[in-house]
């Protein structure tokens, strides 16, 4: 499947684009997100070219980059606060393919003054396909809203991070 057919399947309703924090998640677009009634941000993706291993699956370190980034920015939703990644864990629990649609989900777990602990699931088709674990430490103030973290609409991103 192509890049030009994948991205344009879009996303489900209630998604909308993601503006990219940094030059690896602008590599990785498109990414989409939508905002779940807690607060916190549910991200999606369609599975492309930029996201896959030389076996034609989704690259293990594109999984860690989305959970990670996933984690951090619902810590800071959540609890006001976020900071560094101290230790992640993943469990890679089945292979994500080109055009396959998937939503990872986020949740504190705990916080204190100085850590929050948090897990995440990635999901295709009624499957996790990735457990994800991590702590961050708690550092600087979050003053971002889900609404704040949305593209421009002007913004078309390719796998590039090109407008």
């Amino acid at each position: 499947m192509s890049s030009d057919e994948i991205r344009d399947q879009g996303p489900p309703a209630g998604f909308r684009l993601l503006a990219p924090f940094d030059p690896l998640t602008a590599a990785l677009a498109p990414l989409y997100a939508s905002e779940h009634p807690d607060g916190s941000m549910v991200v999606g993706f369609r599975i492309g070219p930029q996201h896959c291993n030389p076996r034609g699956t989704c690259h293990g370190g594109t999984w860690a980059t989305l959970a990670d980034v996933l984690m951090g920015v619902n810590a800071g939703l959540l609890t006001g606060v976020t900071g560094p990644t101290i230790s992640m864990h993943i469990d890679y629990m089945g292979a994500g393919v080109p055009g396959q649609w998937i939503e990872g989900h986020a949740r504190v777990l705990s916080h204190s003054p100085g850590l929050c602990f948090v897990e995440s699931t990635f999901c295709a088709d009624g499957r996790i396909l990735l457990l994800a674990s991590a702590i961050f430490r708690r550092k600087r103030v979050y003053d971002r809203m889900v609404s704040g973290l949305f593209a421009d609409p002007a913004y078309v991103g390719g796998a590039d991070g090109t407008a």
